[in-house]
């Protein structure tokens, strides 16, 4: 047997609850060339026959048992037994997607880059969201870069969202500090600075379990001393290695991080602290800014400006007032306008004898620019953009408070010489949208004229007159009480579901505008495109009808490592054709298909996506038009779905039949009235639970 080209690491102590889905995300890997090292550091619960049980029917798993030594020296275990080319490490808490080492192998083995470093997400009771603290590292790939060339890498200081080439490894003789917390960051931050290169990949590649529970884990325990403790000996390490290189740039970049978050996330629990606890706080993080470089909370919010004002001069009392203030009232305080600048209205503004500098109180980055699409619809030929957005201090009250403009840049144009179709900028007409106060964190400021309306001519994207297939990255900027906030991305995580929509265009051409993985609109400008325009069942045969234009001589159902499917299409006219798909042939790859793991979209489905293909011919993914019911069929106790994704491709899933609704209505008492079909095979139920999105609210 050859040696694998991937070796993952799962160190496991007492966690059966979460022990399966762990290990089942990284058999059903779509890359399988793997070997995966179990360590057992002495666990006393469930966990030692569940690894008993994977290595007994899975031969790229293999258990390592050891007397409990803690996290660290199970990972320096698993390592040192490692055969693969790369190195991975897993906490047996946490998931990972299908495809996560297949999009950190594929670059490294074209780049020759020393570790692969991949986004990351969190995985809550009620589904996945981005993780906030990585969000810059990852807003897009980012091949063979370093952190001298790329300052947010600092932030990216955990183990396993990153594939290390094991050579690299074991040239710097990296081991994980025994017997301390925070052993990741004495490992990640010098191999950041001793790599050659870097490869980012923005897609997801892991989902790190938030225990919601009384298990908390140990980013959840920061008033214990132990904790503290651990991070600032931690960061010192860090700080210290930095010095030693010389790297004094770097060293500078790292101390205004760690002020920002490391440090940040004990001082803002300080108003819940011992004594004693405050007192180790004012001695040990002193101790390290007084080795720190000029400037570093330069970058700060004014309040946290304030605290850490405080902090240096040790007014633990004014320091605790200010932190209530913060959790208390600052959403509710409205800023202050002096002049033409803005001042948060903070404890102490104008207290005469504890001369606080008036600077620090001035308003930079707290008026953000927050904006949401949440609805993306073509109204005939052009495509319409809404949403809302708001300086955020300085809000929207009335319709001529702000102006509000939508640019659309040419992906990779944006720090060239502009031409008339590199950025393509679209007035906004105002929308009232008093609802958004309820939909927001803002309470200072009135909001309920931030809406926006932008509408954007396909025609536009052309250049010389001429359709140029590409992807437009949309921007908006906030004009407001004297105060320009410009190039703000934005999201769609407001609970307002946003899908992709696109539109045909002449010559062949189709424009898609859909969310991106990270959350920001992107318009893809293609050339060639298949959709899905209707489907029924004809004995036991799934006929599927559509359009297209270019080439295609097959319709291919296919998941990664598994048998593909293919149909003939029937080519009829210019642009429709018909694909005819047996039942029964998807009723038998079920059975050899791996289930998605949990915490992704479609945990515990068997997912194919769609592609039209032709010998010789470049494949395409295939859409489900929008005003297709999503269809379903029985199949073996199971239901064969064809639904619509979020980036609005087809997709078929084998999963446990579900209730569908297809109509919502408010009667006339003011209920919600839902309604709906209930498969063949699916399981009766009593009554129907709405969860918020947002919120861990449910209304029965």
């Amino acid at each position: 047997m050859s040696a694998p080209l991937v070796t993952v690491v799962v160190p496991i102590y007492n966690v059966e609850e979460y022990l399966p889905a762990c290990l089942d995300s990284v058999a059903h890997q779509t890359h399988q060339n793997l070997e995966v090292i179990m360590v057992n550091d002495g666990s006393t619960d469930g966990s030692v026959t569940i690894a008993e049980r994977y290595a007994a029917a899975d031969p790229r798993f293999r258990l390592i048992t050891q007397e409990n030594g803690g996290l660290s020296r199970a990972r320096n275990t698993g390592a040192a037994a490692a055969t693969g080319e790369f190195l991975a490490f897993v906490d047996s808490d946490d998931v990972i997607p299908r495809e996560a080492y297949e999009r950190l192998v594929t670059p490294l083995l074209e780049t020759g880059s020393d570790f692969a470093t991949g986004n990351v997400m969190r995985l809550m009771s009620t589904g996945l969201t981005p993780a906030r603290f990585v969000a810059s590292v990852f807003a897009r790939t980012r091949l063979k870069t370093h952190v001298t060339k790329f300052r947010p890498l600092l932030l990216d200081r955990i183990v396993p969202n990153k594939l290390w080439r094991r050579s690299f490894w074991e040239e710097h003789d990296f081991r994980f500090p025994e017997g301390v917390l925070h052993e990741d960051i004495p490992v990640v931050l010098p191999a950041q600075l001793e790599a050659r290169s870097v490869d980012v990949i923005a897609e997801p590649v892991y989902l790190y379990r938030v225990r919601e529970g009384s298990d908390l884990s140990i980013t959840q325990r920061r008033l214990e001393p132990r904790a503290l403790i651990g991070r600032v000996d931690a960061v010192e390490h860090a700080r210290d290695y930095f010095a030693r290189k010389g790297a004094r740039r770097v060293k500078r970049w790292y101390e205004e991080s760690v002020v920002a978050e490391d440090l940040r996330y004990y001082l803002d629990v300080l108003d819940g602290a011992t004594d004693d606890y405050r007192t180790l706080f004012l001695e040990r993080v002193n101790a390290f800014l007084d080795g720190a470089s000029r400037g570093v909370f330069r970058g700060l919010s004014a309040i946290d400006q304030l605290k850490w004002h405080l902090v240096r001069r040790r007014l633990m009392p004014e320091l605790l007032q200010v932190i209530r203030f913060q959790k208390e009232r600052l959403r509710e305080t409205p800023p202050v306008r002096v002049g033409r600048r803005w001042y948060g209205d903070y404890p102490f503004r104008t207290d005469r004898e504890l001369k606080i500098p008036r600077s620090i109180y001035r308003l930079r980055e707290e008026l953000v620019v927050s904006p949401r699409v949440d609805d993306l619809r073509f109204d005939g030929d052009e495509l319409k953009i809404g949403g809302y957005a708001f300086i955020a201090g300085i809000g929207a009250p009335t319709r001529d408070t702000q102006r509000v403009t939508v640019t659309a840049v040419r992906r990779g144009r944006l720090l060239r010489v502009r031409t008339r179709t590199s950025a393509i900028r679209l007035r906004a007409r105002v929308v009232h949208r008093p609802e958004v106060a309820a939909m927001t964190t803002q309470a200072s400021a009135d909001v309920q004229w931030s809406g926006f309306e932008a509408t954007l001519r396909p025609r536009k994207l052309k250049a010389l007159g001429r359709w140029r297939p590409g992807t437009w990255d949309l921007y908006v900027t906030v004009r407001a009480g004297g105060v320009t906030r410009r190039r703000s991305r934005f999201l769609v995580d407001s609970p307002r579901p946003v899908r992709a929509v696109d539109h045909a265009l002449p010559d062949g051409f189709s424009l898609k505008a859909s969310p991106a993985p990270t959350g920001e609109i992107a318009l893809h400008l293609r050339d060639g495109w298949a959709s899905i325009v209707g489907h029924r069942v004809i004995d036991g045969v799934i006929e599927l009808s559509g359009r297209m234009h270019g080439p295609g001589s097959a319709l291919r159902f296919a998941r990664p490592g598994s048998e593909k499917l293919e149909y003939p299409l029937e080519r009829s006219g210019d642009t429709d054709f018909t694909a005819r798909v047996p039942l029964a042939d998807l009723a038998a790859a079920v059975g050899d298909a791996k289930p998605e793991p949990a915490g992704t979209e479609y945990a515990g489905a068997r997912v194919w996506n769609v592609w039209t293909v032709g010998k010789g011919e470049p494949s395409r993914r295939v859409s489900l038009e929008e005003h297709v019911r999503e269809g379903s069929w029985a199949s073996d106790g199971l239901e064969l779905a064809l639904v619509r994704s979020k980036d609005g491709d087809a997709v078929l899933l084998a999963r446990a039949p579900q209730p569908m609704v297809d109509e919502a209505r408010w009667a006339d008492s003011g209920e919600l009235e839902l309604s709906g079909e209930l498969w063949a095979g699916a399981a009766s139920f009593d009554e129907l639970v709405l969860v918020g999105r947002l919120h861990l609210d449910q209304h029965p």
